[in-house]
């Protein structure tokens, strides 16, 4: 397994094992709406999050996180996130 914990959530994430910065890259070129639904999923269960702000605050942090390996998919994450969050102001 690799060593960079990096890596290694997005190993979880993606449901197989991710060894290099290649096969990261990889995985999110090909789903990048994998990586949006998770990270979305990891801010609707943070007690920091409250609001809409702070999950694009929240969302921001993780990319920055992982920048290395998202490059240009990254604003289709956060299209993809948006959307999701985005639902949290309908009124039922």
């Amino acid at each position: 397994m690799a060593s960079d914990p990096r890596l290694r959530q997005l190993s979880r994430i993606y449901n197989r094992i991710l060894e290099t910065p290649e096969d990261a890259r990889a995985a999110i070129a090909a789903g990048p709406g994998v990586l949006a639904s998770a990270l979305f999923l990891e801010a609707a269960a943070s007690d920091d999050v409250t609001s809409v702000g702070s999950a694009n605050d929240y969302l921001e942090s993780r990319l920055a996180e992982l920048s290395a390996f998202t490059g240009e998919r990254a604003n289709e994450v956060r299209r993809q996130f948006a959307t999701m969050v985005s639902r949290w102001d309908e009124t039922p």
